[in-house]
């Protein structure tokens, strides 16, 4: 499904509070303009962001997309099989059109 984004850390942190104060900045920056991409660039229902799991010992935020028109009986962090699908081609688009949203000179130091 298109619109499922990670925001990482440069340098490795096992989770939130082992970051930096820059680097939580630079998070936060990275999550909001995660959000205002995807809600500019495929208007969805909402868009949701989640620290979860213990799998990857690593920090990382998930910033991802609730389609229009999904069902109500499908949950917030669920796909189902009639949503959305893209191919490649396709992908690579919305990749290059979600990119216009991040600019260099705006990183928070």
């Amino acid at each position: 499904m298109p619109g499922y984004l990670f925001v990482e850390t440069v340098r490795h942190a096992p989770t939130l509070a082992d970051l930096s104060d820059a680097e939580g900045v630079a998070v936060g920056w990275a999550v909001r303009r995660a959000a205002y991409a995807l809600r500019t660039e495929l208007s969805p229902d909402y868009v949701f962001s989640a620290i979860t799991g213990r799998s990857v010992a690593h920090f990382h935020q998930h910033v991802f997309v609730r389609p229009e028109g999904t069902p109500d009986t499908v949950s917030w962090f669920a796909s189902w099989s009639d949503g959305p699908h893209v191919d490649e081609p396709t992908l690579a688009t919305l990749c290059e059109r979600l990119a216009v949203h991040f600019t260099q000179d705006e990183v928070p130091l």
